[in-house]
């Protein structure tokens, strides 16, 4: 049994390789299965565990993180389906990372316009910051807009020096208002503008909220999508915040797609250039373990184990 650490992580992939794992995840997710989220406290103590298994891949893993004080340690545990035996222990901080972007990123390929100009990121925090180059990878932006309630001017300053693309920090109402593609990654537990704000043909990733008791996207603005994709529905229907506290009526989950049935084009939704799309994730098993086996697979070939 091997352990790979995050600084080994984040030298045998990129971006553009999660992108990909997180695609073809997508497109084969009902060949495996999903171990939805369970967590566990003690006191100020949270420990939560999420898994896939992906027999097709010829692995299947668990993803166990603690959260204390708002602050998150991953680690990934990978077995082989071939036998049983456990290949190896994954540092996942990093990883992580990769992976919600990447699945962002998916879902932005196959439901943004194709002719967009400007996106918004919502947020200032790691996953904010994940997720600049990983859109980039899947359309060409004029500008990109930063907001948030701390530290956007420097990220802003940042995004523009490491990308050469346009950047400034405007409010979030700016960011929600002026983005055709709008991101927001932050930890609110209440929506961050309304709804009616968000402009035709925009799509929307909500990321940041991975509770049921939490919401960043308001009643509006769910009401105002044409369509309503997720990862997963069994787990969105236990942890989606920004779809579970929405008023009765607001919405119906029949009307609801996994993302798996977008990549394989197996859903019946066809995007009209004005459609209003929202992207609610959460994270899932099926993410960690798919780029976990890429990156065990790159380190085999590194290490030559």
């Amino acid at each position: 049994m091997k352990l790979i650490t995050n600084q080994q992580v984040a030298e045998l992939i990129t971006t553009a390789d999660a992108i990909d794992a997180m695609r073809s995840a997508f497109a084969g997710i009902g060949q495996g299965a999903q171990q939805a989220r369970i967590r566990t406290s003690a006191g100020p103590v949270m420990m939560s565990s999420m898994g896939a298994l992906l027999p097709a891949a010829g692995i299947a893993g668990y993803k166990v993180y603690t959260t204390i004080n708002g602050k998150f340690h991953f680690v990934t545990v990978l077995f082989s389906t071939a036998d049983g035996k456990p290949l190896a222990a994954i540092e996942s901080d990093t990883m992580t990372g990769f992976r919600t972007a990447a699945a962002t990123a998916v879902a932005a390929d196959h439901l943004a316009n194709r002719d967009v100009n400007t996106l918004s990121i919502i947020g200032t925090g790691t996953q904010a910051h994940s997720h600049v180059p990983a859109l980039l990878q899947v359309r060409q932006f004029k500008e990109i807009l930063i907001a948030g309630r701390s530290g956007q001017q420097q990220f802003a300053e940042q995004v523009a020096q490491q990308t050469g693309v346009p950047t400034r920090a405007v409010s979030i109402d700016d960011a929600a208002a002026g983005g055709d593609v709008v991101v927001t990654v932050t930890r609110s537990a209440e929506p961050l503008f309304s709804g009616s704000l968000l402009k035709p043909g925009a799509f929307v990733a909500a990321v940041g909220a991975s509770k049921g008791n939490v919401r960043e996207l308001d009643d509006r603005a769910i009401a105002r999508a044409n369509a309503l994709v997720v990862e997963w529905k069994p787990q969105a229907q236990q942890e989606a915040g920004d779809l579970l506290l929405c008023q009765p009526g607001t919405f119906s989950w029949d009307q609801v797609w996994e993302l798996g049935q977008i990549v394989d084009g197996s859903s019946a939704y066809a995007r009209q250039e004005s459609d209003l799309v929202i992207y609610k994730a959460i994270g899932v098993g099926v993410e960690d373990i798919a780029l976990s086996g890429l990156v065990y697979r790159r380190a085999c070939e590194r290490f030559g184990w």
